[in-house]
C-alpha cells in the first residue's frame, strides 16, 4: 500500500529530526531530579532555594522544551511546504500516488510530532519530581480508578469525546496551515508571504463562522456539556477538516505548479 510507505518515509524523517531533542529533554529532566534540592516527594517538596546548578538545568530543560517546540513547528510546515510544494515536490508527484495519500502522510506525520512532543514535554517534568510510586500503587489508586470508571461510564465517555474534540482540533490546526500554504501557492509571486495572509485570512473567517454558529438560539440554548452540543462541535470540526482537506488536495491536484 502507498500509503504505507509514505507514511513509513515521513516517519524516517521525523525520527532524524526529533531523534536528539527527545531523548535530550527526558535526560536533562532527570538530571533536574538530582540538581533540585528535593526532599519528599511531590511538586511542594522542594526544601530550599535551587543551586547555581539547579538553575542552569532547569533553564536547560526550559530552552529544550522550547527549541522541541520550534522544532515541531518548522518539520510541519517544511514537510508539507517543500515536499509537496518546493523542489522535493517535483519527485513527489512523479510518484504513482494520489495527491490525497500524499496529504494524508503529511497529516499524520504533522499530528504524532505534535501528540508525541506534548507527551515528552509531561514526561520531562514528571520525572524531575519525585514521586513515590510504590506508595501510589499500594494505596490502590489503579483499583479506584477502575471502580470509579465502572460506575460512571457517562464521565468516561465524556472523557471520550473530549479527547476526540481536541484530536480534531490538532487536525484541523495543521489543515489550516497546509491549506494557507496550498492557497499561498496560487500566487505566482511571494508564496511564503501569501500563505501568512492566507493563514490569517482563514482563521479569521473560522472564529467569525464559529461566533455566528454559537450565537444561533438553538445551539446557544444547549448546554455546554450536553452530549448533543459536545458532538455537534466534534461534527463542525470534521466539516471543516474535511473542506480544508479537500481544498489543499484540489490545489495540488489541479493548481500545481513548481515553477
Amino acid at each position: 500500500m502507498m500509503l504505507a510507505k509514505l507514511l513509513k518515509y515521513d516517519f524516517r524523517s521525523m525520527w532524524k529530526q526529533f531523534a536528539v531533542v527527545w531523548p535530550a529533554a527526558l535526560v536533562i529532566g532527570l538530571v533536574n531530579r538530582f540538581t533540585l534540592p528535593w526532599e519528599g516527594s511531590g511538586v511542594s517538596a522542594m526544601a530550599e532555594t535551587p543551586t547555581a546548578v539547579g538553575v542552569t538545568t532547569v533553564m536547560l530543560l526550559v530552552a529544550v522544551l522550547m527549541i522541541m517546540g520550534v522544532l515541531a513547528l518548522v518539520f510541519i510546515l517544511q514537510r508539507f511546504y517543500k515536499g509537496l510544494l518546493g523542489d522535493e515536490g517535483y519527485l513527489m508527484h512523479t510518484l504513482p500516488v494520489k495527491p490525497w495519500q500524499l496529504v494524508t502522510s503529511k497529516l499524520i506525520c504533522a499530528v504524532v510530532v505534535i501528540i508525541v512532543s506534548g507527551i515528552v514535554a509531561m514526561l520531562a517534568l514528571l520525572v524531575m519530581v519525585p514521586m513515590d510510586w510504590g506508595a501510589v500503587f499500594q494505596s490502590g489508586f489503579l483499583g479506584d480508578a477502575i471502580q470509579w470508571a465502572a460506575m460512571n461510564l457517562g464521565d468516561v465517555l465524556m472523557m471520550v469525546e473530549i479527547c476526540l474534540l481536541m484530536l480534531e482540533m490538532l487536525v484541523l490546526l495543521v489543515l489550516l496551515l497546509y491549506t494557507s500554504m496550498a492557497v499561498g501557492h496560487l500566487f505566482p509571486r511571494h508564496r511564503a508571504a501569501m500563505s501568512v495572509v492566507a493563514f490569517v485570512v482563514l482563521d479569521i473567517l473560522l472564529s467569525n463562522l464559529t461566533s455566528l454558529l454559537s450565537g444561533l438560539e438553538v445551539l446557544a440554548a444547549l448546554p455546554a456539556n450536553s452530549q448533543l452540543g459536545i458532538w455537534l462541535v466534534i461534527l463542525y470540526q470534521a466539516v471543516l477538516c474535511a473542506a480544508m482537506f479537500a481544498g489543499t488536495t484540489l490545489v495540488l491536484s489541479k493548481r500545481l505548479n513548481l515553477e
